[in-house]
């Protein structure tokens, strides 16, 4: 999937800090409610392997048959049908990858603009190319 970009324009150094403080919040809580499903998940999916395998000792078989769900290709877009825990639990891990990465990068992005606070208020606009919300480039425009 093709990411889109955006263009913001921040005043002041402060209103950019803030806006990457803000998303670096936003962030934090989403991971923090992901990793608590993808722990649920965990769980749970532990749960019905030890089920399977008393389901095949009890048939007297050697493999339980996949309960994994039916993958649709919809135009691109993968479209899974009755997913198993296994199949949603990847999918939380991904996003979870996902995140983390996301957060690095925004409070990697965050120190590294420190230098910034030392321009006096109003001398100083920036302008930010953003994808996904990340900064990918910085225009920092001096008024005289």
């Amino acid at each position: 999937m093709q990411t889109s970009l955006e263009f913001k324009t921040f005043n002041t150094p402060d209103e950019f800090k803030k806006f990457l403080d803000d998303e670096v919040g936003r962030i934090r809580t989403l991971l923090g409610d992901y990793l608590r499903r993808l722990e649920e998940n965990r769980i749970k999916a532990e749960r019905l392997k030890k089920a399977q395998e008393a389901i095949v000792k009890l048939a007297g078989e050697k493999q339980v048959t996949s309960f994994d769900g039916k993958e649709i290709d919809l135009s691109g877009l993968r479209v899974l049908v009755n997913p198993s825990l296994r199949q949603e639990t990847e999918i939380l891990e991904d996003i979870v990858k996902s995140l983390q990465d996301k957060l690095n990068i925004m409070q990697k992005i965050r120190k590294a603009l420190d230098p910034l606070a030392s321009f006096e208020e109003g001398i100083v606009t920036i302008s930010a190319v953003m994808s996904d919300n990340i900064p990918i480039k910085l225009m920092v425009h001096l008024k005289p």
